[in-house]
């Protein structure tokens, strides 16, 4: 199978320069204090002879009780052990801020606490907002290599507390004076799909129609039979009007619910296919030849799923009745399971689900030019071919909003499509979107070299780069140029790394 492969640059560094640099002291985030407080690093860096920090702190989300405090102290930290800590956030509950105020007051300690010790922030419904941080160490040669810490203390300040003292990472290193980091630029990679030479589909409906007890006549008029034939005419006529397909045949099947006898159950799920097969011939405008006729008898399977889906219990030992035993002795089973209350609940709710037909028809999709089928995608996209739908996205601009939404069709229409996930794939690498991406490399076709591509990006994203290395020189050993571009790019990134850590 011939592969055409297209590649792309990253959404997010296409907004960047093409020199691909920035200056590290760009915002980092965390959370801490039991993810109740974010964090947003905006500046840690040197600057000469110190280091300054601008954080945002959000409190609108955390709760400390009225009679306590939340001490936060920012520190710096080395490999080898050395810190220095930053002037502290108290953070009071209600009744705390008042005590605190009161003893602030009484030892003359107002000069201390504002200038040198503490921000103090009274938790009231005010201040239940992003605060801003700013502060300045004097800078040692050892913080090179520091990373910061907020130190989170929950003072066990009201009888029965206990004081709760954490340690949580906020940010790797300090940003060196004159540093400049390397940002990548992730190149990623599509495969146009073959051409569908004959585009087969299909719709299928369920049709649970009315009948008399132990009768295969259709009455529409008797219960809900005229809302049911009207939904299937409607799915039909839809189907045999629309200029852009031709209808191939129509398979209708019968089911049963499981109670009764197995071979009665049989002819009459097949006399009630053949009921249906006869009206539809009359009233939705195929011609009888096309019409074919099965029956499935007692829909066991059917049954097992509804049980699964179901709040009916003990939901465990239906399931083990119905996979383990043959139908008579599931039957005695299932009648007999507590004192038969099961049964019944089965009998009433979920065996009217099971006498059905399933109307199912089958055509064929025309070929549309690429005009055509910028429309058809909006409308109708199941009639459009991957192929077809890869030349639509590819009369956007990369990376545009209409771009990356035909790709999100086309895997929502053939989910299980090793093509359409691989593309998907990439399209969610654009955005950055590393869980969707990865979810849909899983289903990907492993057996060409995009694929190794497209991983090698969502590993140097994930901060993978000696995996991401092996992928990108796995496909590029294989023809993919993206992957020699990834290659050059992860080569200048550690570089750059290197030099930042010197």
């Amino acid at each position: 199978m011939k592969k055409i492969y297209a590649t792309g640059i990253a959404l997010l560094v296409a907004l960047l320069t093409i020199t691909a640099t920035f200056d590290v002291s760009a915002q980092t985030e965390a959370l801490i204090f039991g993810e109740q407080i974010p964090v947003k690093i905006q500046r840690l860096r040197q600057t000469e002879d110190s280091v300054q920090l601008i954080m945002d702190i959000d409190l609108t989300n955390v709760k400390i009780g009225a009679e306590r405090s939340l001490v936060l102290t920012p520190v710096l930290i080395s490999p080898q052990g050395r810190e220095v800590k930053m002037k502290n956030i108290m953070i009071n509950g209600s009744r705390r801020h008042k005590a605190f105020m009161r003893e602030i007051a009484l030892n003359g300690w107002e000069r201390d606490v504002k200038n040198t010790h503490y921000d103090v922030i009274p938790l009231t419904n005010e201040n239940r907002k992003a605060y801003r941080y700013t502060q300045s160490v004097v800078f040692e040669s050892w913080m090179r290599e520091a990373r910061m810490d907020i130190v989170t203390d929950l003072c066990g300040c009201a009888a029965g507390s206990v004081q709760e003292v954490v340690s949580e990472k906020v940010a790797n290193r300090i940003v060196l004076e004159g540093a400049k980091e390397y940002r990548a630029l992730p190149n990623v990679a599509y495969i146009r799909p073959e051409v569908e030479q004959v585009k087969a589909r299909s719709e299928s409906a369920d049709v649970f129609l009315d009948f008399p007890v132990a009768r295969t006549e259709i009455n529409p008029g008797f219960g809900n039979n005229p809302r049911e034939l009207a939904k299937i005419e409607q799915i039909m006529n839809e189907i045999r009007t629309d200029k852009n397909l031709t209808v191939t045949g129509a398979l209708i099947t019968g089911y049963a619910s499981p109670e009764g006898d197995v071979s009665f159950n049989n002819q009459l799920s097949r006399g009630r296919a053949e009921a249906l097969r006869s009206y539809l011939s009359m009233r939705a405008g195929m011609p009888p030849h096309l019409y074919r006729v099965g029956y499935g008898g007692e829909d066991w399977e059917g049954l097992a799923r509804l049980v699964q889906n179901s709040y009916i219990e003990p939901k465990g030992t239906i399931l083990s009745i119905i996979n383990y035993y043959n139908p008579m002795e599931r039957k005695n089973r299932l009648r007999a399971l507590n004192g038969g209350r099961t049964y019944q609940q089965l009998l009433h709710t979920l065996y009217p689900q099971l006498r059905r037909v399933v109307a199912k028809i089958d055509y064929n999709a025309k070929n549309f030019d690429v005009e055509e089928a910028r429309q058809v995608i909006k409308t109708h996209p199941k009639q459009l071919s991957l192929n077809e739908m890869f030349l639509v996205a590819n009369t956007y601009p990369e990376g545009s909003k209409e771009f990356m939404e035909v790709f999100e069709i086309a895997v929502r229409i053939f989910p299980d499509d090793p093509v359409a996930n691989l593309n998907a794939a990439a399209s969610a690498l654009l955005t950055k979107d590393l869980a969707r991406a990865e979810r849909y490399l899983q289903k990907a076709g492993r057996n060409v070299p995009a694929y190794y591509n497209n991983l090698g990006v969502l590993n140097m994203m994930q901060g993978n780069n000696a995996r991401a290395r092996n992928l990108f020189q796995r496909a590029a050993d294989d023809g993919v140029e993206a992957a020699r571009t990834n290659l050059e790019e992860l080569r200048k990134k550690e570089e750059a790394d290197k030099q930042l850590r010197n």
